[in-house]
């Protein structure tokens, strides 16, 4: 779901570059509305720049990091 979610908003993105007039006309709409202004930003952004992931070992860190790692790791796949 979310590699599908990812490839329409890149889709959409690379659509709306190509028109200039559209572009401002749609920055002006979101501009007044500060909450979806916000919710479009991060979805733009994590479509262009996906979140990496860590190829950490676990057995080597000591047992505070990781617990604290596989808190972080459980978040992120959900």
């Amino acid at each position: 779901m979310k590699g599908l979610l990812r490839h329409a908003t890149v889709t959409l993105l690379e659509a709306v570059s190509r028109y200039p007039r559209l572009k401002r006309w749609l920055t002006g709409v979101v501009y007044r509305i500060p909450a979806l202004d916000a919710g479009l930003r991060t979805a733009a952004r994590r479509a262009a720049y996906p979140e990496a992931r860590l190829d950490v070992d676990p057995t080597q860190l000591p047992e505070g990091s990781r617990r604290s790692f596989e808190r972080m790791r459980t978040r992120s796949f959900r």
